[in-house]
């Protein structure tokens, strides 16, 4: 009976604070797109880097792809340049945060004020405000969400996790993306690894090859709002 009543008294505090759940996180954040429509994301996490920005540039521009970065603002900063490059370039310029840290273990002032460094820097920059935020790691909380919702960031999270991160050799990088990627899918990638820029070209003309449009975050965000 008391089990009873504290998971009902759980559910009464969540309609409270959040309303309908599937309604909030459509609003304040993103991880799949449409399972119908044949388009998927390339996302870079981690940069700008000093180097691999522009090897990663040189084969988007081949194929013609508009992939989405979430730069760490400290990054941005020091690599100004390379910032503006990729803004330059047309790709899509997002938030992680301006110093990368565990934000799931932070308040949210703080948090909020991790998002709102990062924007700074880019908008000092020239670049517009982001439209979404990628939490370091991916991981999140209620204290994330309603830091987002605070500052009406969603969150851009991913459904495909290439891990290129753990040093895995460009042929597992395509493999695993091959042999995975479903419609709507948000691909993870890491900004200044030599692996994935090796993997990237297969990567992209077997997407090509199989129909699928790579298109830009916010591309499949608004493809699945009326």
């Amino acid at each position: 009976m008391l089990r009873r009543l504290m998971l009902i008294l759980l559910a009464v505090f969540i309609f409270i604070e959040w309303g309908p759940l599937t309604d909030e996180r459509g609003k304040y954040g993103i991880s799949k797109g449409d399972p119908f429509i044949k388009e998927v994301v390339i996302t870079f996490d981690d940069g700008p880097r000093e180097t691999g920005m522009q090897e990663i540039d040189a084969v988007l521009s081949s194929f013609d792809v508009k992939a989405t970065f979430f730069l760490v603002g400290k990054f941005a900063e020091r690599y100004s340049q390379v910032t503006l490059m990729l803004n330059r370039q047309g790709y899509e310029i997002a938030n992680h945060t301006y110093t990368h840290p565990r934000l799931y273990k932070d308040y949210t002032a703080h948090i909020v004020r991790q998002a709102e460094r990062c924007d700074e820097v880019l908008e000092n920059l020239g670049i517009r405000k982001t439209r979404f935020l990628r939490p370091p790691g991916g991981h999140f909380n209620m204290e994330i969400f309603n830091a987002m919702r605070r500052i009406n960031l969603p969150l851009g999270l991913w459904s495909l996790n290439t891990a290129d991160y753990t040093g895995r050799p460009p042929e597992e990088i395509y493999n695993l993306v091959a042999g995975s990627v479903r419609n709507g899918d948000i691909i993870l990638m890491h900004s200044g690894t030599p692996n994935t820029v090796e993997a990237l070209p297969r990567i992209i003309r077997e997407l090509h090859r199989r129909g699928f449009t790579i298109v830009r975050l916010e591309d499949l965000w608004n493809g699945g709002r009326t």
